[in-house]
């Protein structure tokens, strides 16, 4: 009796003789020259290997899965999914040793798909994106020319509507961009990146949902996912990714679904994905170890896909720029929003805090405590609000948001004057004044704070930078300045920091309405009314700030030209100008003697001829010997 059955290609039976054989213990093994013949009757008595390609174990796998057979596996040129499939050593000599050695077989799935035996993976959906998504693993150049010709593809994709069942009959209704089905998640290198490895075999199998809905969610996959050497999962899912393991799934669309298996593409109206338990007997000691066929559970990862409303949304339609919010997610985000134009009573207590903070953080000209003040200001909430309210016309949040604006500005304001009274400093120092002279710069920082702001509202995943919106638009230290000037009973110092805070609030609830209208929270004739008001209030409040700017401008100019001022051994130094008529220019004059009014009169000559203007001097002599 045989002891071991040899089938091997008979196309490379050459090869066969001098490479192979030598490493088989010939002398009880039959050799079968396989090429194509049915094998529907034959019944080995011995384990069967298999140095053969692909293409012919696709015919074969089944047949020793029905039948019963013992096999193995010896690498052959073309082996190249089941080599990955069942772990087989890329050495010859290395595989058959392996498999002289193992004394008892063990077992192994196999994965079907409309009947059709599965080595790799079972993709469907848009194949210019599923095509990338495949070859992950492939050389850089070709997946640049793979993403060229995505690129030149995106404005004809879109989603396409599915529907899944599970084999414990939980039915899926979705949007996606590509689906990919593997037994293995390292099968596939895109499925490892999305889920990771596993260090055990289950009797299931793993389908990763694609569904961006935004050319920028295509782009954060491409860049993640796809391009990068090396990824790891760290088992947290991008909101346009699902995962399915379970050990059967069925895909139906509107109609036909294109899908390929293993790289052959097919037509069908439903994809039936299966995997058959302990399918074969496999003489190795590489293959993973298996899970209890009893142990296995359902895993259903699809909460943040397209679902009710939104398929019909997004499905056969191109793809935006960004994401638009679906009817689920305005609820979610206005009904937060609505929360959080409450004046409750945490709302009261951290808004006099947060005052009290930044008024002493001022007084002390510390930087450190007036940035606690500012994180911990509740005001922004009220404000991004208010920009709904006023992007949707609702009257009631609006008014209910503008309330509790009102509060907390006249608590920081009362709070704050009272500090002031009771503290005795009267001095403007440099916390203070660089609050005094709002210009476009601080227009600009609002606007893209209340993008930021909007933005984190409406994604959940983004609402921890929040902290530092806070600190970049800084609302409460102006409103401590402005309780100073009051305390002071200084009208300028009031008024130049009041303007900073009407202007973060002008910038931010315009920046916040325009973001919240591109994201999909409002159609545009609704929206219309509510950005022309808050445009005109940001103009409105520009004035000023466009004056404030020249000057800012014109004082850089003085400042260029009179660096490196040196006339007779005096050096200027410490340039400050202040705009007005005649323009004042303060300076240091250091020279290595003391200086006469006349030394002091050619000085400022000579700097009227730079500028080519009047001024006013203030001159601090300074000697250095």
């Amino acid at each position: 009796m045989n002891q071991y059955v040899i089938f091997y290609d008979a196309e490379r039976a050459e090869l066969f003789e001098s490479d192979i054989k030598a490493l088989l213990p010939v002398e009880s093994c039959e050799f079968v020259a396989y090429d194509g013949q049915r094998l529907d009757d034959y019944q080995p008595d011995s384990p069967v290997l298999f140095w053969l390609s692909d293409d012919a174990l696709y015919q074969l796998l089944p047949l020793a899965s029905k039948q019963g057979w013992t096999i193995g596996f010896i690498p052959h040129p073309e082996m190249n999914r089941i080599h990955r499939s069942f772990s087989i050593p890329k050495n010859p000599a290395e595989a058959v040793e392996d498999i002289l050695s193992v004394e008892a077989p063990v077992s192994a799935d196999l994965m079907y798909c409309n009947h059709h035996l599965v080595l790799n993976s079972v993709m469907l959906g848009n194949p210019d994106m599923m095509k990338p998504a495949a070859l992950v693993d492939e050389s850089v150049w070709c997946k640049l020319k793979n993403l060229l010709l995505l690129v030149f593809s995106l404005k004809k994709m879109c989603l396409l509507p599915y529907k899944m069942v599970t084999a414990k009959e939980t039915v899926v209704n979705t949007a996606a961009l590509g689906i990919s089905v593997v037994y293995r998640p390292s099968a596939s290198e895109f499925t490892k990146r999305v889920v990771g490895e596993t260090e055990q075999d289950e009797a299931t199998l793993n389908a990763v949902i694609l569904a961006p809905r935004s050319m920028s969610e295509v782009l954060h996959f491409l860049l993640t996912k796809v391009l990068p050497k090396r990824v790891v999962s760290k088992g947290v899912l991008a909101g346009y990714l699902g995962h399915i393991k379970t050990e059967s799934i069925s895909l139906s669309g509107s109609g036909q679904l294109d899908f390929s298996i293993d790289g052959q593409y097919f037509n069908a109206e439903k994809v039936d994905v299966v995997v058959e338990p302990d399918a074969l007997q496999i003489l190795s000691s590489h293959l993973p170890e298996k899970i209890s066929h009893k142990d296995l559970k359902e895993s259903v990862r699809v909460a943040r896909l397209p679902k009710g409303e939104a398929v019909k949304a997004l499905a056969n339609r191109p793809f935006p720029l960004i994401h638009h919010a679906d009817q689920e997610e305005i609820k979610e985000v206005f009904l937060t929003l609505r929360e959080n134009a409450q004046a409750s009573e945490s709302y009261k207590v951290l808004m006099v805090l947060a005052t009290l903070l930044a008024t002493v953080g001022l007084f002390a000209n510390s930087a450190p405590v007036i940035i606690g003040a500012m994180i911990l200001a509740p005001l922004m909430a009220p404000i991004i609000s208010l920009s709904m309210g006023v992007l949707r016309q609702n009257v009631d949040l609006v008014t209910e948001s503008a309330k509790t604006l009102g509060v907390g500005i006249l608590l920081a304001l009362f709070f704050g004057t009272l500090l002031t009274v009771i503290t005795p400093l009267s001095s403007v120092n440099h916390e203070i004044s660089a609050r005094l002279s709002p210009t476009l710069l601080d227009l600009g920082v609002a606007i893209i704070s209340g993008i930021a702001a909007a933005y984190a509202n409406a994604r959940s995943e983004v609402a921890k930078s929040l902290a530092g919106v806070a600190i970049a638009v800084a609302l409460v230290p102006p409103l401590a300045v402005s309780s100073i000037g009051i305390g002071w009973w200084d009208w300028p110092v009031f008024w130049g920091a009041f303007l900073l805070f009407m202007t973060n609030l002008a910038g931010i609830v315009l920046a916040a309405a325009a973001t919240f209208l591109v994201l999909g929270f409002s159609p545009f004739q609704l929206a219309k009314k509510g950005l022309l008001l808050s445009l005109a209030f940001v103009a409105m409040v520009s004035i000023p700030l466009v004056f404030a700017f020249s000057s800012l401008v014109q004082e850089q100019q003085v400042a260029s030209a009179l660096k490196d001022f040196q006339m007779e051994g005096i050096v200027l130094k410490d340039v400050k100008i202040r705009s007005g008529e005649p323009m004042l220019v303060s300076a240091k004059l250091v020279s290595d003697h003391s200086l006469r009014d006349a030394q002091i009169e050619a000085v400022k000559r000579e700097i009227e001829t730079r500028l080519g203007t009047e001024i006013q001097l203030e001159a601090i002599t300074a000697v250095v010997k």
